[in-house]
C-alpha cells in the first residue's frame, strides 16, 4: 500500500512539473542571436557588397563553366599517378 501512495505522488509531481512555465519564451525570443553576432563579427567590410555592386566579373560565362567541367572531369577520370620510393628498402 505503500509504495502505491509513493508511486501515485511520483506520478502526479511528473504531471504537474509538465505544466510549470519554463523560460522557453525568452529563449525563443533571442533564438539565433548568437549565430547573427558571430556572422557579423567575421565581416571585415560589411559595406563591399554595396560597393563593389557594380564590379564587373572578371570572367565570362564560358571560361567558367569551362573550368568547372575541367575540374569535374579531373575527378572522373585522374591523371595517372607517378610514385617515386627513394631509400625504402635494401
Amino acid at each position: 500500500m505503500r509504495t502505491s501512495n509513493l508511486i501515485g505522488a511520483a506520478v502526479s509531481l511528473l504531471a504537474l512539473g509538465g505544466c510549470a512555465a519554463t523560460a522557453s519564451p525568452d529563449w525563443d525570443a533571442r533564438f539565433g542571436d548568437s549565430v547573427r553576432i558571430l556572422k557579423a563579427q567575421q565581416l571585415i567590410a560589411p559595406e563591399a557588397p554595396a560597393r563593389n555592386a557594380q564590379a564587373t566579373p572578371r570572367t565570362d560565362g564560358r571560361t567558367a563553366r569551362e573550368a568547372m567541367n575541367r575540374h569535374v572531369e579531373s575527378y572522373r577520370s585522374p591523371p595517372p599517378t607517378t610514385v617515386i620510393n627513394i631509400g625504402t628498402g635494401r
